[in-house]
Protein backbone atom coordinates (compact mmCIF):
# COMPACT_ATOMS: atom_id res chain seq x y z
CA UNK A 1 0.00 0.00 0.00
CA UNK A 2 1.50 3.62 -0.65
CA UNK A 3 2.17 5.82 1.83
CA UNK A 4 0.30 8.59 0.40
CA UNK A 5 -3.52 8.66 0.03
CA UNK A 6 -6.21 11.49 0.66
CA UNK A 7 -9.98 10.74 1.95
CA UNK A 8 -12.24 12.85 0.03
CA UNK A 9 -15.48 13.49 -1.88
CA UNK A 10 -16.64 11.11 -4.04
CA UNK A 11 -18.07 12.38 -7.53
CA UNK A 12 -19.83 11.53 -10.45
CA UNK A 13 -16.32 10.47 -12.07
CA UNK A 14 -15.84 8.11 -9.11
CA UNK A 15 -19.24 5.96 -9.77
CA UNK A 16 -17.61 3.28 -11.94
CA UNK A 17 -15.36 2.54 -9.11
CA UNK A 18 -17.71 3.21 -6.69
CA UNK A 19 -20.20 0.35 -8.02
CA UNK A 20 -17.63 -2.20 -8.20
CA UNK A 21 -16.51 -1.74 -4.43
CA UNK A 22 -19.89 -2.00 -3.14
CA UNK A 23 -21.02 -4.89 -5.44
CA UNK A 24 -17.77 -6.98 -4.36
CA UNK A 25 -17.80 -5.62 -1.22
CA UNK A 26 -20.95 -7.08 -0.95
CA UNK A 27 -20.90 -10.30 -2.67
CA UNK A 28 -18.06 -10.97 -0.35
CA UNK A 29 -19.66 -10.07 2.73
CA UNK A 30 -23.07 -11.54 2.73
CA UNK A 31 -23.13 -14.52 0.09
CA UNK A 32 -21.78 -16.64 3.12
CA UNK A 33 -24.54 -15.68 5.55
CA UNK A 34 -27.51 -15.53 3.21
CA UNK A 35 -26.18 -18.01 0.75
CA UNK A 36 -28.25 -17.19 -1.78
CA UNK A 37 -26.56 -17.02 -5.26
CA UNK A 38 -29.64 -15.44 -7.12
CA UNK A 39 -29.32 -12.17 -5.19
CA UNK A 40 -24.93 -11.96 -4.60
CA UNK A 41 -24.92 -12.85 -8.52
CA UNK A 42 -28.13 -12.07 -10.63
CA UNK A 43 -29.43 -8.80 -8.53
CA UNK A 44 -26.37 -7.18 -7.50
CA UNK A 45 -25.26 -6.37 -10.34
CA UNK A 46 -22.18 -3.05 -11.17
CA UNK A 47 -23.93 -1.95 -13.80
CA UNK A 48 -27.17 -2.10 -12.28
CA UNK A 49 -25.82 0.16 -9.11
CA UNK A 50 -23.46 2.27 -11.65
CA UNK A 51 -26.71 3.32 -13.45
CA UNK A 52 -28.55 4.18 -10.20
CA UNK A 53 -25.69 6.25 -9.29
CA UNK A 54 -25.87 7.99 -12.74
CA UNK A 55 -29.49 9.12 -12.27
CA UNK A 56 -29.25 9.63 -8.64
CA UNK A 57 -25.78 12.02 -8.10
CA UNK A 58 -27.61 13.36 -4.79
CA UNK A 59 -26.89 9.81 -3.41
CA UNK A 60 -23.08 10.84 -3.60
CA UNK A 61 -23.62 13.19 -0.69
CA UNK A 62 -21.91 12.51 2.36
CA UNK A 63 -19.93 9.70 0.66
CA UNK A 64 -16.34 9.61 1.25
CA UNK A 65 -13.06 7.43 -0.76
CA UNK A 66 -9.74 6.24 0.25
CA UNK A 67 -7.62 7.02 -2.70
CA UNK A 68 -4.12 6.45 -3.08
CA UNK A 69 -4.59 6.50 -6.79
CA UNK A 70 -6.53 3.78 -6.86
CA UNK A 71 -9.80 4.03 -5.10
CA UNK A 72 -10.10 1.44 -2.61
CA UNK A 73 -12.98 2.13 -0.33
CA UNK A 74 -16.01 4.02 0.81
CA UNK A 75 -17.83 5.09 3.42
CA UNK A 76 -21.19 6.81 3.40
CA UNK A 77 -22.43 9.01 6.66
CA UNK A 78 -25.83 9.89 6.28
CA UNK A 79 -27.62 12.45 8.70
CA UNK A 80 -31.38 13.05 9.52
CA UNK A 81 -31.38 15.74 11.60
CA UNK A 82 -28.03 17.38 13.58
CA UNK A 83 -27.93 14.65 16.39
CA UNK A 84 -26.99 11.61 14.84
CA UNK A 85 -25.17 10.36 11.45
CA UNK A 86 -25.85 7.11 9.96
CA UNK A 87 -23.46 4.73 8.28
CA UNK A 88 -25.02 3.51 5.10
CA UNK A 89 -22.47 2.40 2.83
CA UNK A 90 -18.99 0.95 4.17
CA UNK A 91 -17.07 -1.11 1.76
CA UNK A 92 -13.24 -1.94 1.41
CA UNK A 93 -12.07 -3.62 -2.45
CA UNK A 94 -12.13 -7.20 -1.23
CA UNK A 95 -8.34 -7.60 -2.51
CA UNK A 96 -7.29 -4.64 -0.27
CA UNK A 97 -8.81 -5.89 2.88
CA UNK A 98 -6.81 -6.00 6.20
CA UNK A 99 -4.34 -3.05 5.03
CA UNK A 100 -6.28 -0.25 7.42
CA UNK A 101 -8.22 1.45 4.69
CA UNK A 102 -11.33 0.62 6.68
CA UNK A 103 -9.75 1.83 9.75
CA UNK A 104 -8.45 5.32 8.52
CA UNK A 105 -12.13 5.56 6.58
CA UNK A 106 -13.76 4.88 9.98
CA UNK A 107 -11.57 7.08 11.99
CA UNK A 108 -12.19 10.43 9.49
CA UNK A 109 -15.52 9.53 9.59
CA UNK A 110 -15.66 9.93 13.46
CA UNK A 111 -13.63 13.34 13.57
CA UNK A 112 -15.55 14.92 10.57
CA UNK A 113 -18.39 14.20 12.98
CA UNK A 114 -17.36 15.22 15.67
CA UNK A 115 -16.21 18.67 14.17
CA UNK A 116 -19.78 19.36 13.09
CA UNK A 117 -20.44 18.54 17.02
CA UNK A 118 -23.06 15.32 15.75
CA UNK A 119 -23.87 13.29 19.14
CA UNK A 120 -23.63 9.99 17.84
CA UNK A 121 -22.65 7.94 14.84
CA UNK A 122 -24.65 4.70 13.97
CA UNK A 123 -25.30 1.51 11.98
CA UNK A 124 -26.61 -1.48 11.85
CA UNK A 125 -24.38 -4.76 10.87
CA UNK A 126 -26.04 -7.88 10.30
CA UNK A 127 -25.65 -10.29 13.52
CA UNK A 128 -24.08 -13.39 11.77
CA UNK A 129 -21.36 -10.63 10.34
CA UNK A 130 -18.73 -11.65 13.16
CA UNK A 131 -15.71 -10.05 11.18
CA UNK A 132 -17.59 -6.62 10.98
CA UNK A 133 -18.90 -6.87 14.46
CA UNK A 134 -15.07 -7.36 15.58
CA UNK A 135 -13.91 -4.60 13.42
CA UNK A 136 -16.83 -1.88 14.56
CA UNK A 137 -16.11 -2.91 18.47
CA UNK A 138 -12.29 -2.53 18.14
CA UNK A 139 -12.89 0.77 16.79
CA UNK A 140 -15.31 2.14 19.60
CA UNK A 141 -18.78 1.01 18.39
CA UNK A 142 -20.94 -0.76 21.16
CA UNK A 143 -23.68 -2.54 20.68
CA UNK A 144 -26.86 -0.99 21.74
CA UNK A 145 -29.02 -4.33 22.13
CA UNK A 146 -31.49 -3.20 19.55
CA UNK A 147 -32.40 -5.50 16.75
CA UNK A 148 -34.35 -5.47 13.88
CA UNK A 149 -35.13 -8.35 11.22
CA UNK A 150 -33.86 -7.78 7.85
CA UNK A 151 -36.96 -7.58 5.35
CA UNK A 152 -37.75 -10.76 3.79
CA UNK A 153 -35.58 -12.74 5.55
CA UNK A 154 -35.02 -14.62 8.84
CA UNK A 155 -31.51 -12.79 9.66
CA UNK A 156 -31.10 -9.93 12.37
CA UNK A 157 -29.46 -6.76 11.81
CA UNK A 158 -27.82 -5.18 15.30
CA UNK A 159 -27.43 -1.34 15.58
CA UNK A 160 -24.36 -0.41 17.00
CA UNK A 161 -23.19 2.88 18.39
CA UNK A 162 -20.63 5.30 18.50
CA UNK A 163 -21.01 8.05 21.15
CA UNK A 164 -19.25 11.47 21.81
CA UNK A 165 -18.61 12.38 25.15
Amino acid sequence: MKDTYVIRQANSHDIPRIAEIIVFGKRVAYRPIFENDEVSFNELQVVSLYEEYQKNPDTLEGMHLYDDGIIKGVIKGHSEDEKIVEITDFYVEPFFVGQGIGTRLLEYLIQQVRKKGIQKIILWVIKDNEKARKFYERNGFINSGETRIIEGTDKIDCRYEYAFD
